[in-house]
């Protein structure tokens, strides 16, 4: 196994605190919102925060393409990038006509994410894969 360098070390150390950022304002928020009496400004106010630490994740990987010095490891999470992206856009569109023919179920949007992290780890393993 290969050592991480000082650009890999910190995207992981920035994701794990957005994950777990992550978890805590989810639980709390869910708590808060299904058992507290709160006017609805502070509901959406709390919903909103497991939002903003998806978006450090995102951010985090921005941050490591610019401080990434290895031109092969940040063209290969570069390609990672592209084929999650594409791979999400995909599958939300193969899901949304038959959704809104009505033949499947309503997927709030927050699973543009969900399928986003899935397709950017599918690629990264394909793209490891077809490197060796």
């Amino acid at each position: 196994m290969r050592t991480r360098n000082p650009a890999e070390r910190r995207y992981q150390r920035r994701v794990i605190a957005a994950s777990l950022a992550y978890a805590g304002t989810l639980m709390g928020e869910e708590y808060l919102i299904r058992h507290m009496p709160l006017p609805d400004a502070v509901k959406f106010a709390l919903a909103l925060l497991p939002a903003l630490s998806i978006v450090a994740v995102f951010a985090a990987l921005g941050y490591y393409l610019i401080e990434e010095r290895d031109e092969y490891l940040r063209a290969r999470t570069i390609r990672q990038i592209l084929w999650g992206t594409g791979l999400s856009l995909s599958a939300l569109t193969f899901w949304g006509f038959p959704e809104d023919a009505g033949l499947l179920p309503h997927l709030p949007t927050y699973f543009a994410a969900v399928f986003w992290f899935a397709g950017f780890g599918i690629a990264g393993f394909l793209i490891k894969a077809l490197d060796r």
